[in-house]
């Protein structure tokens, strides 16, 4: 009987697909919209201060890239 699974592990899944639906589709979207925040950074150089804003930007993007990744895939 260990194929079968339980009541509470298809509530536990249901219930973290559901909580887990919103933050991918902001992480969706902010991947989609964060490219467009790199083009008045390069458009006025690179300085030192901007440098460590673009560095961050990118992580940032790079999360969103992977958390979103699955949004809306059935």
């Amino acid at each position: 009987m260990s194929g079968v699974p339980s009541t509470t592990d298809s509530l536990a899944s249901a219930l973290s697909r559901t909580a887990l639906a919103p933050v991918q589709v902001v992480a969706f979207w902010s991947a989609i919209a964060l490219p467009l925040a790199y083009l008045p950074l390069l458009a006025g150089g690179l300085e030192t201060g901007e440098l460590s804003l673009f560095v961050g930007l990118l992580a940032v993007h790079a999360a969103a890239l992977v958390i979103g990744r699955d949004h809306a895939q059935e």
